[in-house]
C-alpha cells in the first residue's frame, strides 16, 4: 500500500460516499473524486440528474419534479408544471456540459439475453462500448458490470439483470464484460456479493445456505470476475447465515480477498451498510450512498471498536481508485459503433423457441398483424438501477414495414397472412412477480386474437419480450412459431424484424430452464420465505439440476434454442481410456441443413457413481460454432481438473474423486447426441481406505470380501463389523480397525489391498 499519510479524519470521509453517485476528493493530497453510476445496460440518467441535484445540494432526488423531467426528457412540450420546466432547463444545461452534442445514452441488452448468446467475444465488445459510453459521460466506476446473482427463482424481481441459472455459463462470460469495461479506461463493478438473489425484503433479509451450495452454485461467477481483474465489488443487502454482507468478514476478506486474490475497492450497496464500524472491519471499503455523517465512525475510531488497520487499508485502497480512475467527460458517443454492438447481441441473443412445420423465417411478400401492448416500441430493459431514458430505440413496426409487404397494426386486414402478437412483461427492482402466469385480461386478448387468426388460417408467432420465464398455459401449443427476446435493448426490433425474415439465423440459447409450472420450480417451497428469513432448501440443485433429478420435463430446457437450419454431432472422443489431470475431448459438428448458421456445442460431464452427492449432470464446457452448409469442423474442448470436482462441506475443500466420468456433447442438457467414459486414475479422499464407512465396504462384494478374509488371516472379530453394519453402518472402517487392536502394520497391508479395487 502507498503511504498517503491520511488523518483520521482524511480516512473516515474517504470511506463514505461524499454525494448520492460520487466519492470524496482531498485535493491538498491530490485525491480526485470518482463518479459512480449504473450500469450494465448503459447509463442511468435518474441517477445522473439526481447526483446533479445532490452535488448542488438541491432536493428533489425521486420527487415528482424529476420524475417528470426523466420521464419527458426527450419530449419537453409534455412537461406541464413551471417547477418541473424550470429543473428541466437547469438538468439540460449540465447536462450539455458534459455531453455538448446532447447524443441519448446507448441501451444494450439486459444481462439475461446477453448470457443467451453463448458469446464470450460479444460480451466483451459489450463491455467496450459499454465503457467508451461511460467515459462520455464522466462515470468513472460503472456500476453492475456485471450483475451475476444466480437465477435462483424466476420470479425475482431482477431477474433480467442476472446472467444464467448456471455458475459454469456465468462465469465464462461475466468476466469478458469487466475486461471489455475496463479496457475502456473505467473500471468495473461487480454486484450484488453474494446471493443476491430476491427483491422481497432484500434489505437485510437472512439467508440460510449450505456452504456446499455457496461454493457450487453462488460463488463462482464472483471469483471468475475477480481472476478476471475487476477493479470493484458491490457487497450486498442480505444477510447469510446471520451476518449480513457488509459485515461479513469470511466473505470479503477471507475468501474474496485472501483466497482469490482480489486487490480492489468494495463497495456497499445504496444503504446496506447498517453497522458502519462493522462493516468497515470485514473488509468493505466504501459506504455508499453519501453525504454520511463521519460522526459514527470517528466515535468507533476513538473507542478502539474501529479497526484502525482497516480503516487504514480501505481509505488507501479507495484513494488509489480514485489516482487510476478519475478522468474527465469524453463528452464523445460513438453511435455507429453503439447501435452496430447493441444489434449483434441482440441478434445472437435472440432465441427461436419454437418453429412448428418450418413456419419461420417469414417470406418478405407476407402480410403482418402486429399486435400487443408494446408492439410499437418493444420493452428494451427493466426498471431501477437497469433503466435507461434514451431517443435511441428502435421501433418495430418501422422494422418490420421495412422488411415485409404490409404492417397492420392492432387490426387485421383483409389481406394479413401471418399473426404476430408481442406478449410484454416488465421487470423491476425492489419488486418480485408473485406469479409467472400471464395475466387473465392479456389472455383473453390471445385468446381472441387466436380464433381469428384460426378462422382466416393464418399462420401465428408469438414473440416473448420479457424479463423472465412465464407460464404459457398451452399457448405453445397454437402457436406456430415462438420467439424470445427477453429485454434486448435498442436495437432489439431491428435484430428481431431480421430473424423473423432470416436475414438473421437464429443462434440464442437459453441461459436458464423454463417451467411450464410455477410448483415444478425448485424454490416453490422456500421463495421469497417467512418474514425476514429465507431457507435455500434445494441446496446445489438450482435451474436443471434439480429438474434432472426430480426426473421433471420443463417447457423448454436449459441451453434450448433453435435455429433455421440442422446441426448433428458426428463424433466425439477424449484419446485416452484413462487421466490424471487435464482431458482434452474432440468433437464434431456437421451442417446438414441449407442455411449457414451458428450453433453452441455444450459439454456436460456425470458422474454415475459418486461418493458425495452430485447432479445428474453438469455444463462443463460450450462453445459457439458457425458452420456454413454441409461445412463439418472438429472442435477440442479441455476440460481442467476443476470440471470433475465438487465441494466437500466436511472436508471444507474442492474434491475430485477416482472412478468413471461421462462426457456427453450435445445442443441443451436434453439434447445430448454424443457420449463417452473415461476413467480417473487418481488417489482422492474418497479412495477405498482408512476414511471409507463399513456400509460402502459391506455393499461392495469386492471390498467385502477382501475385509472377511482379512479379519480371517488376523484373527479378529468379524462380528465387530457385522455389528457395526447393522448399527453404526457410517462408521470409518480405521473406527472399526482401532476397536479390534488391529497392528498398524496389517492395517496398512489392508488399505493397500483395497486400493486394488478400481471405482466404478
Amino acid at each position: 500500500m502507498a503511504d498517503f499519510n491520511f488523518t483520521a479524519d482524511e480516512q473516515i470521509s474517504l470511506v463514505n460516499g461524499a454525494t448520492f453517485f460520487s466519492t470524496t476528493p482531498i485535493p491538498e493530497k491530490n485525491i480526485p473524486s470518482l463518479q459512480l453510476l449504473d450500469g450494465g445496460t448503459g447509463i442511468n440518467f435518474e441517477q445522473l440528474f439526481g447526483d446533479f441535484l445532490s452535488k448542488n445540494h438541491i432536493d428533489g432526488i425521486g420527487g415528482d419534479c424529476l420524475r417528470d423531467v426523466l420521464n419527458n426528457f426527450y419530449s419537453p412540450h409534455k412537461i406541464k408544471s413551471e417547477e418541473s420546466k424550470e429543473l428541466y432547463e437547469w438538468i439540460y444545461s449540465k447536462l450539455k456540459e458534459i455531453t455538448p452534442d446532447m447524443t441519448a445514452p446507448s441501451c444494450f441488452p439486459s444481462g439475461i439475453l446477453l448470457s443467451s448468446t453463448w458469446n464470450p467475444e460479444l460480451i466483451y465488445a459489450v463491455g467496450e462500448a459499454l465503457g467508451d459510453e461511460a467515459r462520455a459521460f464522466g462515470i468513472n466506476i460503472l456500476l453492475g458490470t456485471p450483475n451475476i446473482n444466480i437465477h435462483r427463482d424466476i420470479r425475482n424481481g431482477r431477474l433480467f439483470e442476472g446472467y444464467s441459472e448456471d455458475p459454469f455459463l456465468t462465469s465464462s462470460l461475466a468476466p469478458e464484460l469487466v475486461k471489455g469495461v475496463q479496457s475502456a479506461g473505467v473500471a468495473a463493478n461487480v454486484k450484488h456479493f453474494a446471493a443476491n438473489n430476491q427483491e422481497t425484503n432484500r434489505m437485510n433479509i437472512n439467508e440460510f445456505i449450505s456452504e456446499r451450495a455457496l461454493h457450487e452454485i453462488y460463488l463462482p461467477g464472483f471469483k471468475a470476475c475477480a481472476e478476471a481483474g475487476a477493479e470493484t465489488v458491490m457487497s450486498a443487502y442480505n444477510q447469510i447465515n446471520g451476518t449480513p454482507c457488509t459485515e461479513n468478514k469470511k466473505l470479503l476478506t477471507d475468501i474474496l480477498r485472501n483466497e482469490w486474490g482480489f486487490g480492489g475497492v468494495i463497495i456497499s450497496d445504496w444503504g446496506a451498510v447498517y453497522n458502519p464500524e462493522n462493516a468497515v472491519n470485514a473488509g468493505n471499503d466504501l459506504i455508499m450512498p453519501g453525504p454520511m455523517s463521519p460522526v459514527r465512525l470517528r466515535e468507533a475510531y476513538d473507542s478502539g471498536t474501529l479497526s484502525r488497520q482497516a480503516l487504514g487499508e480501505s481509505s488507501e485502497r479507495i484513494a488509489k481508485l480514485a489516482q487510476k480512475y478519475s478522468k474527465a467527460p469524453t463528452g464523445i458517443i460513438n453511435v455507429e459503433k453503439s447501435d452496430r454492438i447493441a444489434y449483434q447481441a441482440a441478434a445472437e441473443g435472440i432465441i427461436l423457441l419454437k418453429n412448428h412445420n418450418k413456419s419461420l423465417p417469414l417470406d418478405p411478400e407476407n402480410n403482418i398483424a402486429l399486435f400487443g401492448r408494446y408492439s410499437h416500441y418493444l420493452l428494451t430493459c427493466g426498471e431501477g438501477s437497469a433503466g435507461i431514458n434514451t431517443n435511441r430505440n428502435a421501433s418495430f413496426i418501422s422494422a418490420l414495414e421495412a422488411r415485409f409487404n404490409n404492417v397492420t397494426h392492432n387490426c387485421f386486414s383483409d389481406n394479413s397472412d401471418v399473426l404476430v402478437y408481442v406478449y410484454s412483461l416488465r421487470g423491476q427492482e425492489g419488486r418480485d412477480r408473485y406469479t409467472i402466469s400471464i395475466e387473465e385480461s392479456e389472455r383473453q386478448i390471445i385468446d381472441a386474437l387466436l380464433d381469428e387468426a384460426d378462422k382466416k388460417n393464418i399462420k401465428k408467432i408469438l414473440i416473448l419480450n420479457v424479463s423472465g420465464p412465464v407460464s404459457l398455459d398451452g399457448y405453445e401449443n397454437r402457436f406456430d412459431g415462438i420467439f424470445c427476446t427477453f429485454l434486448p435493448g435498442m436495437q432489439g426490433a431491428n435484430a428481431l424484424a431480421d430473424c423473423l425474415c432470416g436475414k438473421v439465423n437464429p443462434s440464442g440459447k437459453l441461459p436458464l430452464t423454463w417451467t411450464e409450472r410455477i410448483e415444478d420450480t425448485p424454490s416453490y417451497l422456500n421463495f421469497p420465505g417467512d418474514g425476514m428469513q429465507v431457507c435455500y432448501g434445494e441446496g446445489i440443485f438450482v435451474g436443471y439440476r434439480w429438474y434432472d433429478a426430480r426426473k421433471i420435463s420443463p417447457l423448454f430446457c436449459f441451453g434450448h434454442g433453435l435455429s433455421y437450419t440442422n446441426f448433428e454431432i458426428t463424433d466425439i472422443s477424449t484419446g485416452a481410456d484413462t487421466f490424471t489431470d487435464c482431458l482434452d475431448v474432440s468433437v464434431t459438428v456437421r451442417n446438414t441443413g441449407n442455411k449457414s448458421g451458428k450453433t453452441v456445442v455444450q459439454i456436460y460431464i456425470s458422474d454415475p457413481e459418486s461418493t458425495i452427492t452430485k447432479p445428474v449432470r453438469e455444463l462443463k464446457h460450450f462453445r459457439k460454432i458457425h458452420l456454413e452448409p454441409d461445412e463439418e469442423k472438429t472442435t477440442i474442448f479441455t476440460l481442467d481438473r476443476h470440471s470433475f470436482e465438487s465441494y466437500d462441506p466436511n472436508l471444507s475443500q474442492w474434491t475430485m474423486e477416482e472412478g468413471f466420468y461421462t462426457i456427453s456433447a450435445g445442443f441443451s442438457s436434453r439434447d445430448l447426441k454424443a457420449e463417452c467414459n473415461v476413467y480417473a486414475d487418481i488417489s482422492s479422499p474418497y479412495s477405498y481406505g482408512e476414511n471409507t464407512s463399513v456400509r460402502v465396504i459391506m455393499e461392495n462384494p469386492l471390498l467385502a470380501e477382501i475385509l472377511k478374509n482379512f479379519f480371517i488371516e488376523n484373527q479378529l472379530p468379524w462380528s465387530a463389523v457385522l455389528t457395526s453394519y447393522e448399527y453404526t453402518s457410517q462408521d470409518k472402517i480405521s473406527v472399526i480397525l482401532e476397536q479390534v487392536n488391529c497392528s498398524p502394520t496389517a492395517v496398512s497391508e489392508l488399505y493397500r489391498r483395497f486400493l486394488t479395487v478400481k471405482k466404478k
